[in-house]
């Protein structure tokens, strides 16, 4: 039983040394893409960087940020996270412009953040030729993303809105509600599951 416990005690342990050590090495080896590394900020896992040659891309943290494992970070702009949110594995921010995430949000594994789309109405040119249309992507505070999710660009998601596993968001999500499907539709809110008494599935 104590030698149960010992070994519970050193994971635990181990693991804290190591996320303080991968923290450490991201904040010196890619301090140019921090804006602001914010207090208690942990890395558990080494990111993926890939910007853009256009314009610089610029990270900024707030307080209590986690980031978990093989995290992609591409393009140019400035993506800003918010206080205490969580990013998890596999999660991919390809930005063309700036994008932001409020305060405590949580974003599930291998969600996709996308802020163009390729330009696609002349039929005599190729699409790849036709440049892009970008527009910010906005995340309110409290928001939770699921799994697999896939967000546009020019979306907001309002504040404490969730959004189900393996959904595709192509326009605004107001506060408080429940969405899922593709393309995302409303499922439910948070202030009748409230009122019932029930979470959703």
């Amino acid at each position: 039983m104590k030698l149960r416990i010992f070994f519970q005690r050193w994971e635990g342990w181990r693991v804290r040394i190591r996320t303080l050590l991968v923290t450490c090495y991201v904040f010196f080896r890619y301090f140019h893409y921090f804006e602001r590394f914010g207090k208690k900020t942990r890395f558990l896992g080494i990111p993926d960087f890939d910007p853009d040659l256009q314009e610089p891309l610029n990270l900024h943290f707030g307080d209590g940020v986690v980031v978990h494992k093989e995290v992609s970070f591409r393009g140019r702009g400035t993506l800003r996270i918010g206080n205490f949110s969580s990013i998890n594995s596999g999660v991919i921010f390809s930005l063309t412009c700036d994008m932001t995430i409020g305060d405590s949000c949580m974003i599930a594994d291998r969600v996709s953040f996308r802020t163009a789309d390729h330009a696609f109405s002349d039929l005599n040119v190729p699409m790849l030729l036709q440049g892009e249309m970008r527009a910010p992507i906005t995340l309110q505070e409290d928001v939770w993303i699921g799994a697999n999710v896939t967000v546009l660009r020019g979306v907001t998601i309002g504040k404490g809105a969730i959004v189900g596993a393996n959904a595709v968001v192509n326009r605004d999500v107001e506060e408080y509600r429940i969405v899922g499907g593709v393309p995302a539709r409303e499922i439910g809110n948070r202030h009748s599951k409230i009122r019932e008494g029930t979470e959703p599935a």
